[in-house]
């Protein structure tokens, strides 16, 4: 009787037809490969790109937390950038992938 609630269950969750990419959908590996247009090329609309790929939060509710990278952060980061170092870093975020905005920093690297 087990193996038949588990064959139902295994059906029931294998259909494939009641999933949703997310904000990440095709865009989260491949980039320009996929079509996949750029961010806006300012500062705010490369962080809305880190928060739409779950690299960073909207905003840490902790005050205490000193290090919290949130949307508000990261603007003030890329602003406080020289003019080219700020435009390096515009141009990584825009055309990475989800996945490596995920995993790395090394946009905000390239602006050090």
């Amino acid at each position: 009787m087990k193996w038949i609630a588990c064959l139902v269950l295994v059906a029931a969750c294998g259909a494939g037809d009641d999933t949703s990419d997310g904000a990440r959908a095709k865009c989260a590996f491949g980039g320009q490969l996929n079509d996949c247009p750029d961010a806006e090329k300012t500062p705010q609309g490369s962080c809305w790109r880190l928060v739409d790929c779950g690299a960073i939060p909207i905003d840490v509710e902790d005050p205490n937390n000193e290090n919290a990278f949130d949307w508000g952060v990261c603007v003030d980061a890329i602003e406080d950038l020289t003019a080219d170092r700020e435009r390096l870093v515009i141009e990584c975020i825009a055309a990475s992938t989800c996945d490596e905005l995920r995993t790395n920093s090394f946009c905000f690297e390239l602006g050090q």
